[in-house]
């Protein structure tokens, strides 16, 4: 078989599978993975995307495929042919990251005009739901249902088939859930502890989802006593949650406070290095002054950071406008991440308008925005494009993480670091870092099935209204109802019932930061203990009182890089840790795109990370999927939660999707004293519109 047949079976955007035949290459093999498509874990849009193509990219960027076989035993019964030695060195050659996000790209163009024409149909959807729900309210609920069940297209909360609340006794029902970050933990344990009967779905060998652990092990650690260490001499640190401001996460901090976990200050503070050409100069993002040392970047960027400074305060004001902060009613609540959408919030135009386009009508540069926002975000946002980001959030992050600091959320001044030091006062942490995350997942899922190491094949519809839950492991339960808390693509793999058209219209246009960037910035990571990747002009003042380290430099091609190193021995809090001298503790780096000539050495590397699907992208289209889903939610007894279901990518939204998910299915609210805990539970459930 020659390259040419095997390219010339890609599939087109105008039919999913072109002539009906998915061919692609891995070691000069030819594979029809036709009939695979459709049971991808990762979804059949991913396989479409590599259809063509060479698998050697994939394979090496998508580092699930090589944590077992079963890849392996999945692609070998479909070999069928073989390439010429020639044309498999061609096909890896022609394989690579930028063809992959050409193609992808194409992909989600396509998915994207479907979503459009759901997207335009949501006022008159919302606005039927809602005479549903006051005839049911206020009329007969049997009548609610009747003209709920007549309308396929559309999921009514309480009168759909499916939507209804499962009903009060000894015996709640069976409910399965897939995925077990903090979305699925989270709904798992509010059922639970209400009586459900609940079984856990995670492929991975332990839950926690995106918030990951690394352990650190050395000889220094079995000299200490820290409860951050075990008997082993490690320390567990947190690597990819690792603080969060505990006035904007009112319910992950109820949450803590309700398993008795402890928590502690945890000061952060970013510090960037610009290398690029012209743009030379450095930055401590807590630190409003310059100086010629250390703060340079706000002179060389002055003129854009008053850009800045102005299109945050437009963006604030024009927020608060529609959103009525202003309203006598509203004068009494505490600052919030979920009032985007409240009073007038839809009519909002920033809801979609990127920041990036508010600053630049503000006078800023392209260049501030790649050379210094872009990389300062990154660290926290976990991508690397944010072009797209909506102006609506931008007063958020600048609460949280400034460019522009006030007193009202960091400090400088001389501290036991340094003379001149410099923090980010709004984040906290858990007390025992990564023990203490994982303790809370433990606590989460006491009561429930958990079924680590095990995906799920399919979810099918019976005839009672009821779902067959299949695994690998060729074993099926029977539940009730199911909550998605997984990847959108994933999820809708799984679904196997009639009319799945709105559903996969959906979940097929999320767009994730791999996407953009599959072979570069945040999808690989290096732990390691090697102190050179830092420029030695300030590595001693970074590693002793910097949590972050961004250096931006220009590539051959002219293209930026941003290249990440998160200090691990100052964001792991403890004694034992954080506490030592920074002669008395081994270096704890975790490093993401290296720039061009930087090396590692090999023998101080400790492990290594992939963050491939994890992290959505901040953009209006996935805004619109994220609206659009409430048409489906409940559908069928189906539900979905997890980051991407969610405004923003951070763990309170991703807790309270589960929370809301449970809620539908009959589960009380469990923290019904926290006032404004509650008010953000019922906020996020009017934009997500999973129960009335």
């Amino acid at each position: 078989m020659t390259l040419e047949e095997v390219e010339a079976s890609r599939a087109t955007l105008a039919h999913d599978g072109g002539d009906g035949q998915l061919l692609c290459t891995y070691d000069g093999i030819v594979y029809d993975v036709t009939s695979f498509a459709d049971a991808h874990p990762g979804g059949r849009e991913l396989l479409l995307t590599a259809s063509g193509m060479d698998l050697k990219h994939f394979f090496e960027n998508y580092t699930v495929h090589g944590h077992s076989d079963k890849a392996a035993n999945w692609l070998s019964p479909l070999a069928v042919g073989k390439l010429s030695p020639e044309d498999a060195l061609e096909a890896q050659r022609r394989s690579t990251p930028e063809n992959h996000v050409r193609r992808r790209l194409a992909r989600l163009k396509a998915s994207r005009r479907r979503l459009l024409a759901i997207a335009c149909s949501l006022p008159a959807a919302i606005a039927v739901r809602k005479f549903i729900s006051f005839v049911g309210n206020y009329v007969s609920s049997s009548v609610a249902k009747w003209l709920a069940r007549r309308i396929p297209f559309l999921t009514v909360p309480g009168y759909s088939q499916g939507a209804e609340p499962l009903p009060q006794g000894t015996k709640r029902g069976t409910i399965a859930v897939v995925g077990g970050g903090i979305a699925g933990c989270g709904a798992a344990w509010m059922l639970a502890r209400d009586g459900f009967d609940v079984v856990l779905y995670e492929a991975r060998p332990a839950t926690s989802g995106n918030a990951r652990t690394f352990d650190w092990v050395d000889d220094v650690w079995r000299k200490t006593s820290t409860t951050n260490v075990d008997e082993e001499g490690r320390v567990k640190s947190c690597v990819s949650v690792t603080a969060w401001p505990s006035l904007l996460y009112k319910n992950y901090t109820a949450l803590l406070k309700h398993l008795n976990v402890e928590t502690c200050a945890m000061p952060l503070s970013w510090f960037l290095n610009s290398k690029v050409p012209g743009y030379e100069g450095t930055l401590w993002g807590a630190d409003p002054n310059s100086d010629n040392e250390f703060n340079t970047l706000r002179d060389v960027f002055r003129d854009d950071f008053r850009a800045y400074e102005r299109a945050e305060y437009f963006s604030r004001r024009c927020t608060d406008f529609f959103c009525l902060a202003w309203a006598p009613w509203k004068r009494g609540d505490s600052r919030s991440m979920y009032t985007n959408h409240t009073g007038l919030g839809l009519l909002n135009p920033l809801n979609v308008v990127p920041l990036y386009t508010v600053f630049r009508a503000f006078g800023g540069s392209d260049a501030w925005w790649d050379i210094v926002f872009t990389p300062y975000y990154t660290a926290s946002f976990l991508v690397d494009e944010l072009r797209p980001f909506p102006a609506v959030f931008g007063p958020i992050i600048e609460a949280q993480i400034p460019l522009n600091p006030t007193p009202e959320n960091s400090w400088h001044g001389a501290s036991d670091r340094a003379e001149r030091d410099c923090v980010l006062t709004t984040c906290v942490t858990w007390k025992d870092a990564g023990a203490g995350i994982r303790g809370v997942f433990k606590k989460l899922v006491e009561g429930v099935d958990v079924r680590v190491d095990t995906r799920v094949l399919q979810v099918q519809l019976l005839e009672d209204g009821r779902h067959k839950v299949i695994d690998e492991h060729d074993d099926s339960i029977i539940a009730d109802r199911v909550i998605f808390a997984c990847p959108s693509a994933a999820a809708a793999t799984m679904i196997k019932k009639p009319r799945t058209y709105l559903e996969n219209a959906i979940l097929s246009t999320v767009v994730y930061a791999d996407d953009h960037h599959p072979a570069t910035g945040h999808m690989h990571a290096v732990m390691h203990s090697d102190s050179s990747v830092v420029d030695e002009k300030y590595r001693a003042e970074f590693l002793r009182r910097g949590s972050n380290y961004v250096e931006v430099t220009q590539l051959q091609d002219k293209s930026i890089n941003i290249e990440n190193q998160y200090n691990f021995g100052v964001q792991t809090p403890g004694p034992g840790v954080a506490g030592l001298e920074l002669d008395e503790k081994p270096v704890m780096l975790i490093s993401h795109a290296l720039g061009e000539g930087k090396k590692i050495d090999s023998s101080l590397v400790r492990g290594g990370g992939n963050h491939s699907r994890a992290h959505p992208l901040y953009s209006g289209w996935n805004v619109m999927a994220q609206l659009s889903l409430r048409l489906c939610q409940g559908r069928d007894g189906l539900y979905y939660c997890s980051n991407w279901t969610t405004p923003g990518n951070c763990h309170d939204m991703s807790l309270l999707s589960g929370f809301l998910c449970a809620h539908a299915i009959g589960a009380e609210y469990p923290f019904p004293d926290e006032r404004e805990a509650q008010k953000d539970f019922h906020r996020l459930n009017d934009l997500m519109g999973v129960f009335d």
